[in-house]
Order: C-alpha cells, then structure tokens, then sequence
C-alpha cells in the first residue's frame, strides 16, 4: 500500500528503517539532519523508530538533508505514486523490475479507459496484465527454497551440511569421520527419520522445531513395527513369511520406535566373551505370545505418547562452533527418537543464525527431503518441482549418476508436461568421492590424470544419459566432494540457479511490456487491424478443430497398478493399511499423475500444432504488425498447457479418493491377502483392479472434468483472445 495514502503503523515502521538506513549509511547524527530538516530532534528520532508516521513532506526534506545520491533517489522513490501493485521497499532486490512493471500496468490501465479501444484489444491487454502482475507477484516475494532429492544413501545431508557450513572442523589429529563432523545426523543410509528443512534467522539463536506425526499415524507406525516383529517370531518357529519378506517399517523409524519404547538393541558379552546383541522387543514380543494386538497395545504404553507434547528447542551457542555442537546432539537424539518429551516426528525444522549460502539478496530454506526408497513419485517432491519458487536438486552417487530413480523422475515429469519445470527451476549434483573420480575412465580407457579431467568425462557420461530422456535439454550438471571441494563454488552456483529463475520473471516482464508498447502505439492501425483479424481467424478454426482432446487411450489407473508390481511388499501393506494413503505409495497421488500423463499424451499433438501455428504466422511478413501479440501467446500457451494439466492431476486424484479411500471392503481385503503365500503384490494388484473395472463411472467422472478443464484452461482463453463470443455461445465454455 502506498505510505502516502496510509497512517498504519507497518507505514510508519518501514519509512522509519529506511530514514534511519538512509542516515547511518550516511555517517550523519540524528541531530545533524535534524537541525537541517528544522525538526526536533526527539521527533526525528520516533519517526525512525516507528512510533510517528512522517508526512510525504516531511519524508523528502529529510531525505534531502541526508543529501547523498542515495538518499536522493529515495526522495524521487518517495514522491511516486504506486496503484497497480503494492509499493516495495526502497531497498527491495526487484525494485526497478516492479516499478517497471507499475509503469507498464499503469499504461494498460489508461489505454483500456479510452472509448476508442475496441474489445479485441482489451483482450490482449488482459493477456498482457495476467503476465506482468504474476510476474511482479513473483519477485515482490523474496524467500526461496533449494530442495535436495535423491536416494537413500546417496549423501544429500552430508553435501547440505557442507554446503551451509554445517560441518563441525576435524579433531586435532584431523581425523574425525564425516559422520562425527556433520550437524545433520548422517550414516551409511537410512538414518534420517523425516524431511528436514534449514532456514537462516540472521542473529538469532539456534533453534529446532518439530512438526510430529498425528496420533493416529503413531499408532499405525506402531502396529506396523509390530506386525514386524510377529512375522520375525512366525519365522523363529519355521514358519514362512511373504516372499521371504516381513511387514514393518524402514530401518530409521524401527529404531526410533524402539528407543520411544525403551526397546532398543543392545550388544551385550556372554560367558565366553564373546558379544551378542539382545533384542528387548523381540522378547518382548515371545512374552505376548506373538498376539500382534496385545504386543502393540505394549508398545504403544511404554511409548507414553500424551507425555510427549514438546515441540521447540531454542538456544544461544557461545560461538558457532558450540552451538553447532549443541544442535547436532539435540537433532541426533530427536531424529533417534531419544528425547522423552517428543514425539515422532513427520518433520524437523532446524534454525541457525547464520547465512546458509553465503549473504544473498533474497531469503532461502533448505530441504533436505525422505531418501528415495521404491519409487521417487511422490507427492511431496513433486510439489517442490511443482513450485516455482524452489530450486529442485536431484542429487546422484558420482559411481552411477544419474541414477535411475532420478531419471525416472524426469521421464515422469516430461510424460506430465513439466518440461519448463525442468528446464527452469531444476539442477543435478553428482557427490563425489576423490578415489571413485580419479578411477574415471574415458572411452578410450584413459584414467583421469585430474579431479578436472575426472568430472569432465563424467560430465559428458551424464549428459549423454539424460539425453536419451526426451524433453530434458541442458540440465545443469554440478559436482561435489564435501571433504575435498570448496563450498563456495557450488553455493555460488545453486544461489546462481535462484536468481536465474528470478531474472526469467523479470524477462516476462520486459516482454509483456514490450508487447504493451506495441499494443498501445500500433491500435488502431488499418495494418494492424488487418493482420491481427487473420490471426484471430486462423486461431478461431484452430479452436474449432479441437473442441476436444481425444477419447482416453488406457485407464487412469494403469500406472498405479504397475508401480505396485515394482514396490516393496512392505511398502505394499504398508499403503493398503491406510487405504492407500502412505507417503511411500501413495494410490491418489499416482492416480491423479496416471490422469495427468494420459491427458498429456492425447493433448500433445494439439499444442504442439498450435506451437507449429503460431512459428508459421510468425514467419509471415504480413502480420509483422502482430508479432508482439504472437510470442505472448505462444507464452501464455506454456501457461495453459500447464494449467490444463494441474486441473486433470486434481481431477484424478481427488475424484477416485472420494470413493476408493472409503471402501475399507477393498483394502482390508488386501491387508488379509498377506500370509496367503508368495505373490502378494499380485493380489493386490489383481484386487485394486477388479475394483477399477466395477466402477467405471469413476473414470467416466474423471474424463468428463478433464474435457471440462481442456475447455476451461486452455479454450476458453484462447476463444476470449479471439473475440469470439460466438465461440464461446456454441460449446466452449464461458
């Protein structure tokens, strides 16, 4: 809002930093500019403190005072008026790209409230303001994430802690382990319970902030931990299990179950020296008689889960080393499931009160998501790809990059038309290991004489790789070593990553208002008129052409039905016990993605002909005049496309979540299949789709909202482009 038209305190707050900045930055007394302003001292003094809102006068003569070029531009800053979007700070990063923007909006508005503008082109203006205030939207807001996804054991947290100087210095004979040195509890795999995500509060204390598990998901933990311990029982006394498989949990969350329990497994010597490791809840599980019911309810009372109800930690370190020190002793006992008065936690928030990657601009989190385990579809990492506003990191072992479920990822992420996600806003680190980079050989069969040479032929490895993925273009590809290579390099280089995906916002900008320019100066026109009327025609019998997408080629639920052929068992119960709702395997999320792929496949052809479309009027000469209007269409065109896409995703999921997770018929069903012998996942397979097949109108709702959608996020847009209401009264909708 502007400060000139409101006396609110956050108003008054935000002049009185920026004076008081303008000030110090000066090397001048508050008396000094008081005196040459002619105001009271005390009075310059609230004002920087917030307390007293300044009138704008007063705001230039102070400015003024201050009388360096800085403060200068803050008196012009300060007389301008914004009314299109909210004003920035003065010391705002995007400053000059928003102002920009404000001019450009301003202009539309003025044009668009003159009687000769005709409805064609308040259209395009339209177009043109939908770009520019999402863009301004965009870098008005300053904080980012960089998510880091990989594999279990691929060394993610070990590479986020070198990366934010959250790496301990090694003892003094310099040869502490990397698992000593790291304040994110790290191992060989699997030793991460949850997500965890770092932020930076400038010179605030260290802090942790758990976000635990509902109850009902602990009890559910629970009784799969002890579905495991019944099936490990069954198989002391010679009975089979599933495939020589046992249900349960992953090895992170069996053992801080264990410790919540007090159950945990100790090493203990015996009568002849030798050491032996006992296991508290297997005898405990023989003292229940192997009753899976009793055992749980056991566990779960030892737990003591109403006593857990702790959920911060703050503190100040004596120096950052301490404090480090402290933080990774209270992440490792919370992540263990140590500490008495927490529960399990679903996800852990670590503070610290200095910059992650160095001093930047903008603000930035870092996330350090679940390892991969069966399949790296997951709903929470693609919401990070989904965000534009996070730096997506696909992390590979140096040995096997890119790993396979990594390029799984971006075939999944091309098949749902992410592409521009991909190419935008996503980056692959490859973590080395000096021995494994110096063991690198060329085709010739040549040793790297250098880490350089090394990471070079690497490089062209894995860039051929991902070539033979359709769609990915240019990835970027970065190396790590976090005991060899210099953290600043890559930090710089990620943080690079951020201010790229900024600076396309800014580009938007720029040629939106180019566009605008075009717009304005060439309306009226008989030239423009002329060509932009047969635009508008050859797009009417485009839309005309393709009314509808084509019919669906296989069910949606297709790809969910293999991936269960290609997951865990475990993973398998473990989802048909919470009616398909596991963040390991989750039935809606894989759903929604079948819906979004199949969408894609019969939609393709069609944006790629009005691609071909808008590439050949821009070839032609005589419609130069609507080249402008061209190119932001062929934009917006990225926009609906994913737009279209977002809106089936959601159509699947949630349309088959309405009924498939309240039939608790089917999945109990499939939670009862195991112990029936070998083929598990089989029967669940065959179960899950003989229940796909008895509801057909699922499938029937689903398409009939993605033809809905079609016409919705990508027609109907285009038709309003066009003028063409008599489009919009014969089908497409309004």
């Amino acid at each position: 809002m502007n400060y000139t038209t409101s006396h609110s305190d956050d108003a008054g707050a935000r002049i009185g930093v920026e004076l008081a900045r303008l000030r110090l930055n000066a090397k001048l007394k508050q008396s000094a500019v008081a005196e040459a302003v002619g105001l009271d001292t005390s009075r310059l003094s609230r004002i920087e403190t917030g307390e007293q809102l300044p009138d704008p006068d007063e705001v230039i003569r102070i400015a003024e005072a201050i009388g360096t070029d800085e403060a200068k531009e803050y008196a012009a800053y300060s007389k301008r008026q914004w009314g299109s979007i909210d004003k920035p700070s003065f010391w705002h990063i995007s400053r000059p790209e928003l102002a920009e923007a404000e001019d450009y909006l301003t202009s539309l508005a003025q044009f668009e409230g003159k009687p000769q503008t005709s409805e064609a082109a308040k259209a395009q203006a339209q177009l043109h303001r939908e770009t520019i205030l999402a863009a301004a939207d965009y870098l008005r807001q300053v904080d980012h994430s960089i998510a880091f996804v990989g594999e279990i054991g691929v060394g993610k947290s070990s590479a986020i802690c070198g990366l934010t100087k959250m790496l301990l210095r090694p003892d003094n004979k310099g040869d502490s382990p990397l698992s000593k040195r790291v304040v994110l509890e790290v191992g060989s795999g699997r030793t991460t319970l949850c997500e965890v995500q770092i932020k930076s509060e400038g010179k605030g204390a260290f802090g942790l902030v758990i976000q635990p598990h509902s109850s009902e998901e602990v009890f559910r933990s629970v009784s799969d931990f002890c579905a495991s311990l019944v099936d490990s029982l069954e198989g002391e006394k010679g009975r089979g299990t599933e495939d020589g498989d046992i249900r349960g949990v992953s090895e992170e969350l069996g053992k801080a179950l264990r410790n919540m329990a007090g159950l945990a497994r100790k090493p203990e010597k015996g009568p002849d020296g030798k050491t032996t490791r006992t296991d508290p809840a297997m005898e405990l599980a023989r003292a229940c008689g192997g009753n899976a019911a009793e055992l749980t309810a056991e566990v779960l009372k030892r737990i003591r889960l109403d006593q857990r109800t702790k959920t911060e930690f703050w503190f100040e370190g004596d120096d950052r080393v301490s404090g480090l020190e402290k933080l990774r002793d209270l992440f490792a006992s919370v992540n263990k499931g140590l500490c008495p008065d927490v529960s399990l936690p679903r996800r852990i928030d670590v503070t610290v009160p200095m910059p992650l990657l160095g001093k930047r601009p903008f603000g930035l989190r870092i996330i350090d998501t679940k390892g991969v385990d069966d399949t790296a579809i997951r709903p929470d990492i693609r919401a990070y790809l989904d965000d534009p506003r996070t730096l997506t990191v696909l992390c590979s072992r140096f040995n096997s990059a890119p790993d396979s479920t990594m390029q799984q990822l971006m075939e999944n992420l091309v098949m749902t038309g992410a592409e521009r996600a991909i190419s935008e806003r996503v980056a692959m680190l490859v973590l080395a290991r000096s021995q494994e980079v110096m063991d690198t050989q060329d085709d010739e069969g040549t040793r790297a004489e250098t880490a350089e040479d090394g990471y070079r032929i690497k490089s062209d490895q894995v860039r051929w790789a991902l070539s033979k993925v359709k769609g990915v273009k240019d990835l970027p590809v970065l190396f790590f070593d976090v005991l060899k290579e210099p953290r600043e390099e890559v930090a710089d280089q990620l943080a690079g990553f951020v201010e790229r995906m900024r600076k396309a916002q800014a580009q938007r900008i720029a040629e939106a208002g180019k566009a605008i320019d075009e717009l304005i100066r060439r309306h009226g026109e008989a030239q423009t008129k002329e060509a932009q009327e047969k635009v508008r025609k050859r797009l009417r019998i485009f839309i005309e052409q393709h009314r509808e997408i084509g019919a669906a080629m296989q069910g949606s639920y297709q790809s969910f039905i293999s991936t269960i052929g290609r997951t865990h068992v475990r993973t398998v119960w473990a989802s048909t016990r919470r009616n398909g709702a596991w963040s390991g395997l989750d039935a809606y999320h894989l759903l929604g993605v079948g819906t979004a792929v199949n969408a894609q496949a019969r939609s393709q052809s069609v944006f790629a002909g009005l691609n071909e479309l808008l590439a050949n009027m821009l070839g032609d000469v005589e419609l130069e005049p609507a080249y402008d209007y061209l190119n932001e269409l062929r934009r917006a065109g990225s926009v609906w496309r994913e737009r279209f896409l977002n809106d089936a995703t959601i159509s699947g999921r949630e349309i088959y979540r309405a009924e498939l997770y309240a039939d608790d018929k089917v999945w109990d069903e499939c939670v009862e299949f195991w112990g029936a012998g070998s083929g598990y996942r089989s029967r669940v397979c065959n179960s899950l789709e003989a229940w796909f097949d008895s509801h057909p109108h699922l499938e029937q709702a689903s398409e009939k909202r993605v033809q809905a959608a079609w016409r919705e996020s990508f027609l109907a847009p285009l038709a309003t482009l066009c003028s063409s209401s008599d489009l919009l009264e014969t089908g497409a909708p309004k």
